[in-house]
Parts: C-alpha cells; sequence; structure tokens
C-alpha cells in the first residue's frame, strides 16, 4: 500500500493548492487554508512515522477538519473543500467501509460543531457541507475502487509480465548466434582481446562479494593468484576503466548501466594507451551478451533448485511418509504372526520396508544439499559423505584440500557435487564394503573428485541402471573426465574419479 499512500500525500498537496489558489483569485481570505493545512501535514507525519493505524489517522483528519470547516465558516470558507479530502483518503488506504466511516465522523463533527458554535440551523452551512460531503463520497467511492483494482490485479500483472518476457526469452534464444552459454562468451572476449594484445593467458571473473571468482580460464592455471592482484582487480571494477600494472592488464565488461564481470590479462608486451582503448570498446557487445547469459543461467539455477526442494517436499510429505506407515502395519503383523515361516517373511519384509525409508530420506537430503555461497564445493561434498556414513555402516573417511580464495563457476560446483553424490550413494547401496573414502581437491581451474570403496568391486549393471550414464553426460558437460576402476585392491573395491583440468 505504499505506492497508493503516496497517492494520498499528492491528493492532500494538490487540494491545498486548488483551495490555495482559488481563495486568491477570489479574493477570498486564506486563514481557514493554514488551518486545515496544519491538519494535513500533522496527518501526514503521523502517517509516515506509523505513529497510529491509518485508520486511526484519517478518521480523526476528517473529525478535525469538520469542526475546522464550522469554525471558520462564513468567513474562512477555504477551508470547507478539504473534507473531500479525508473520504478519498480513506477509500484509498482501506476501501468502501472507511469511506462510511469517514463520511460519518465528518458528518457528526460539523453538527455537533454547529450546534456548539453556531447555536442554529444554518441554510448555507448546511447546503456547504452536503455539497463538499457529496464530492467526498464520490472521490471516496473512487479511491475504493483503485485500491481494489490495484490489489486484486497486482499478482496477476506481475505474472503476465512475467509470461510475456519468457516468451520472449523463449523466441529471442533460439536466434542468437553466440548461444547463452557463459563460458563460451567468456571464451570470445578472451578471443577479442586476443587479437589486439600479445595474451600469454587471460581470466574472465565475477564478482561475488567481496571477492573475485574465475569464470573461463584460457590455458591452464594463471601463474599468479588472484589474490595478488586483487586490488587491480577492485579498481578496475569500482572505476569501471582498464588497469595496466604491466605486464598484467584488467579490462572491465559492462554494459554501460551494469556491471558484468573484468577481464584480466597477461601481457607478452604492454600495449599502448590506444590499443587498450580499442579493446575496451570493442568489449562491450561481449559484456552485453555476457550480461545475458549470466541473467538466463541464474534463472534457469534458481528453477532447477526450487524444483529440487519441491521434490523433497514432496518426497518426504508424501512417499515417505507413507512408506513409514507401511512400517507400523508390517510391526503389528509381526506381533501377531505365529508360524515360524511366516514371522521369517515377515521380517525380511520391515527390513526392506526400513531400507526403503532410509533410501527415501537419503534422496530427501541429496535433493535438498546445494553448494551455498558461503559453503564450499569440498565442504558440500564432506557434509554429503558424512550425512551418509551416520546413516549407513559405512566408515567414510574425508580428505578436502581446496582453495579458500577462488570459487568454480556455480554451474559446474552443481554437476560436481551431483557426480560426487551418485558415486557416493552406488557405493552405500551396492558396495557391501566397510569403508568409504571421498577425497576432494579443488584450486580453480583444476578439480579432482575420488570416491573408493573397500567392497565387492564393479558388478554388471542392471538393465534399467542409469547412474554410470548420468554421471558420464554430467561429466562432458562441463569438460570433465571420469573414471571408473574396479577392482582396485586384492580383487575387491571400486574408485570412481572425476578430473577437471
Amino acid at each position: 500500500m505504499t505506492e497508493l499512500l503516496r497517492v494520498a500525500a499528492a491528493a492532500r498537496v494538490f487540494t491545498l493548492a486548488v483551495i490555495a489558489s482559488t481563495a486568491l483569485v477570489g479574493d477570498v481570505t486564506l486563514n481557514g487554508l493554514w488551518y486545515v493545512a496544519a491538519l494535513a501535514v500533522a496527518a501526514e507525519v503521523l502517517s509516515w512515522r506509523r505513529v497510529l493505524p491509518d485508520r486511526t489517522i484519517v478518521i480523526l483528519e476528517g473529525a478535525l477538519t469538520g469542526v475546522v470547516a464550522v469554525w471558520a465558516y462564513p468567513e474562512h470558507q477555504a477551508a470547507m473543500p478539504y473534507l473531500a479530502i479525508p473520504v478519498l483518503i480513506a477509500g484509498i488506504a482501506g476501501g468502501a467501509r472507511w469511506v462510511g466511516a469517514v463520511l460519518v465522523v465528518e458528518a457528526a463533527a460539523m453538527s455537533l460543531g454547529g450546534w456548539l458554535l453556531v447555536g442554529s440551523y444554518d441554510e448555507d452551512l448546511a447546503s456547504a457541507a452536503v455539497t463538499w460531503l457529496t464530492t467526498g463520497l464520490g472521490l471516496g467511492g473512487l479511491g475504493a475502487y483503485t485500491r481494489r483494482h490495484v490489489t486484486s490485479t497486482g499478482t496477476d500483472a506481475s505474472y503476465r509480465s512475467a509470461l510475456g518476457l519468457i516468451r520472449q526469452l523463449h523466441s529471442l534464444s533460439g536466434r542468437l548466434t553466440s548461444g547463452l552459454d557463459p563460458v563460451d562468451l567468456a571464451d570470445q572476449a578472451m578471443a577479442v582481446v586476443a587479437e589486439e594484445v600479445v595474451v600469454r593467458r587471460a581470466v574472465v571473473l565475477q564478482r561475488q562479494g567481496s571477492e573475485f571468482a574465475p569464470l573461463r580460464y584460457s590455458t591452464g592455471a594463471m601463474s599468479f593468484p588472484v589474490d595478488d592482484v586483487h586490488p587491480l582487480l577492485e579498481q578496475c571494477w569500482q572505476t569501471q576503466r582498464p588497469v595496466l600494472n604491466a605486464p598484467l592488464l584488467v579490462l572491465p565488461l559492462t554494459t554501460g548501466t551494469e556491471k558484468v564481470a573484468v577481464l584480466l590479462v597477461e601481457c607478452a608486451a604492454p600495449p599502448d594507451p590506444k590499443t587498450i582503448a580499442d579493446v575496451a570498446a570493442r568489449l562491450e557487445p561481449a559484456a552485453v551478451q555476457l550480461s545475458a547469459a549470466l541473467l538466463f543461467s541464474s534463472v534457469h539455477e534458481s528453477a532447477t533448485a526450487e524444483e529440487r526442494r519441491r521434490l523433497a517436499r514432496e518426497v518426504h510429505d508424501g512417499v515417505a511418509q507413507d512408506v513409514a506407515s507401511l512400517g507400523y502395519l508390517v510391526d503389528n503383523l509381526a506381533a501377531s504372526t505365529v508360524d515360524p515361516q511366516q514371522a521369517e517373511d515377515v521380517a525380511l519384509l520391515r527390513k526392506e520396508v526400513s531400507r526403503v525409508v532410509a533410501e527415501l530420506r537419503n534422496s530427501v537430503f541429496d535433493l535438498r544439499n546445494e553448494t551455498a555461497p558461503g559453503q564450499g564445493l569440498g565442504q558440500s561434498i564432506a557434509l554429503f559423505a558424512r550425512h551418509v556414513g551416520s546413516h549407513s555402516p559405512l566408515t567414510v573417511h574425508v580428505t578436502l584440500d581446496e582453495s579458500e580464495a577462488l570459487r568454480l563457476p556455480p554451474a559446474v560446483e552443481a554437476e560436481l557435487l551431483r557426480i560426487a553424490q551418485e558415486a557416493i550413494n552406488n557405493a552405500r547401496r551396492h558396495s557391501d564394503g566397510s569403508n568409504l573414502w571421498v577425497g576432494c581437491r579443488v584450486h580453480p581451474p583444476y578439480a579432482e573428485i575420488t570416491v573408493s570403496d573397500d567392497g565387492d568391486g564393479l558388478r554388471s549393471p542392471r538393465v534399467d541402471s542409469h547412474g554410470l550414464r548420468i554421471m558420464k553426460e554430467r561429466a562432458e558437460r562441463i569438460g570433465a573426465e571420469l573414471t571408473v576402476e574396479s577392482p582396485i585392491l586384492d580383487e575387491r573395491g571400486t574408485r570412481v574419479s572425476i578430473r577437471l583440468a
């Protein structure tokens, strides 16, 4: 309702201005205007500071306006038109019921004021009061309609706008020559620089909080830590101008109104100022494309995360609860079973129900487990592995070697996390081992994750098993190498490795 209350403030100011101009043209004293102006200012201050509820404020304003209008009449008639304004504001702020309440209060205040101040029936005063109260009724009805229209269509209008934008994006995405892959577009930005500058290596970095995270490296790992050049990155980000500190060059990627990223280059030879200016100008279209791709990626990731949370809720509140209820029925059946063979069968059934419940709970945790902005990939994998260890006979051993200064792109971290989760779940379900070893080494752009067990080794996969195929597809999607070894020691165990170079 903030916007509607702003309209109410504008109505007060506009009405006072009209009353003042009318009084001046008609050679009418302005004393009555000062009275209602004081009421308007007081009501506005109380409203914005939330000293009193809005309904109380507008009723008090209406009552005092009625008293002032009677007291100032007929010498100061300028106060009379303001009777309509509290009614209008009531309609905007509270609807038709507030309009009726304020009209009744104003009429009562004028009647009581007329009886106390005038002492007898005054036809002119009554006529003026009816005229402006009727005007207030009309304005109050308009305000109530406006309130109902805005509050009832605000959400619908938002969804309609979103629907239109999504349709436009769907239509546009098929015509984008460069696509909407941030990594490919970062490569194109680095290629633009390489056409003008002799580049040894380069990296495109995104701002994440107060740090910079690499989006794409040109070749291999940078020969200098990003921490060492953070002041240069920060200077370029804040000024949105190229920063040269030979052999390093930092170029801004900006759309003109939005900061997108920075491009850090190690130059073989320092470029001259004209070359730097030309390169910065040529990067503007690439920055626009990269901004669109990053926004599209963010929307996609948000939608995916929300869908995973929705599925987790449905599994937890639906299937998991139903299967758990079956367990209680099996317990009742076991208590009433006399035949030893039936008792054995019921015990096996109870064990299987418990296994399914545990699988569902692990699936819910899997769906909810995400890499958070303040939590690295290794921490997320370790949290998942320890959860599995606490809900299975496996003894879990976790080894982490993770950079605190750099993060992999969010999409890459998400894929690596899912691959690791699938490998850990496979070991828990099928290895029949005693130990699970999880290693995670992350030094962007390099990352390596290993999941090993001392179980029975890799068996022939079922026809309906898709786990390994999905892991390979995820690895290919981010350019990682997936290897599976079995057996690994004394004809036992399985090792899954994911390497990103």
